[in-house]
């Protein structure tokens, strides 16, 4: 020990001297760095060695490095895949607003006159379009994601957010895919609703005979918006079912994947579930009893958002089976660093 102070007192020593008074400020930053080394020791044999190392930067260029490596952490984080998959983010999301607003020409089918499967009264939606919406893309998702995550880590201020973007970064993309395949069958089938008749009014409906087949149109009816009237003929397959069984599906995974039993009990597991499994079912079947679509229409509807559930678990499957999921690391400083960042330390 009695070496070490030497060894200390002389690096003060040399320092003064090297100053001659003009750097007070660096002084008790190496009085302060002084006082917080600790000697190493090392024992081999009957032989130990002690030492430190002690180097102060120039705080004038290290704010005049800093600028530089800003720039080159910058350039790195905008790489070509992630401008690529921006793009292509935008391209998807367009197409699907283009297709739902019909800026994009669809398909027109024609129909048999006084079709009785088109001659239902339009009587609203139990589950309208905004409900759907805020339920799948905020309410349910968010709320068994943070859940889940809280379970976990039993304390909100441990909730780690880069895994919650992931998993919801996978939902969005397959709500995405989930609506793009539904947006693409509405424009290239164009079925009718069964309450065609009432909202289109079409033009030659009542020229027409009982059972012939009218296949040039034009909706009259003044009562409803151009946009509602087009929609008429964008049935099949639901886009309500499609989206609401994918996100009860994918929360219902991840739900069971992720949520510990035994933090919850065995019984609220499945009773969360069957909350998410209930969401998807009414938004289905409710747009049967309110006459908006076919059975078929809902049927078809489901399989697409189950399958588009099987695709984007399939992949949270194999990542959570690898451990990959990206987590916030935890940084470490030495005690030099904690009191003064421009000082370099290293314990030999």
């Amino acid at each position: 020990m009695s070496d070490l102070t030497q060894k200390m007192s002389s690096v003060e020593v040399i320092f003064h001297e090297g100053s001659n008074g003009s750097h007070s400020s660096q002084e008790k930053l190496l009085a302060e760095n002084k006082a917080m080394v600790s000697p190493l020791q090392t024992t081999t044999g009957v032989t130990h060695q002690q030492g430190v190392r002690i180097s102060i930067s120039d705080p004038e260029k290290s704010n005049a490095t800093q600028v530089q490596p800003s720039r080159v952490r910058l350039r790195r984080r905008i790489k070509l895949p992630y401008v690529i998959n921006a793009a292509l983010s935008v391209f998807v999301l367009s197409i699907i607003i283009l297709l739902e607003l019909g800026y994009i020409p669809a398909t027109k089918t024609g129909f048999f006159c006084q079709d009785p499967t088109l001659s239902f009264k339009f009587t609203g939606d139990t589950i309208n379009t905004t409900t759907l919406l805020v339920g799948s893309f905020l309410i349910y998702p968010l709320s068994v994601m943070f859940l889940t995550e809280y379970a976990r880590k039993g304390s909100p201020l441990r909730i780690c957010l880069r895994e919650i973007w992931y998993f919801y970064k996978e939902f969005a993309t397959g709500c995405a895919l989930t609506l793009l395949i539904t947006e693409m069958g509405k424009a290239l089938v164009g079925e009718h609703r069964p309450h065609f008749f009432d909202v289109c009014q079409p033009s030659n409906a009542e020229n027409c005979t009982l059972g012939q087949y009218v296949s040039s149109y034009e909706c009259t009816s003044t009562k409803y918006s151009r946009y509602f009237s087009s929609d008429t003929s964008r049935s099949f397959p639901s886009g309500h079912s499609s989206l609401s069984v994918f996100v009860a599906l994918y929360c219902a995974y991840i739900l069971q994947a992720r949520l510990p039993t035994s933090q919850v009990g065995y019984i609220v597991k499945p009773f969360l579930i069957s909350l998410c499994v209930t969401w998807g079912l009414v938004c289905s079947l409710t747009r049967i009893t309110d006459k908006r679509h076919h059975w078929w229409d809902v049927a078809v509807g489901m399989l697409v958002g189950s399958i588009s559930a099987l695709y984007s678990t399939r992949i949270i499957y194999k990542q959570l089976k690898q451990g990959s999921i990206a987590r916030v690391a935890t940084s470490t400083t030495t005690l030099l660093d904690i009191k003064n960042k421009d000082a370099k330390s290293e314990i030999i």
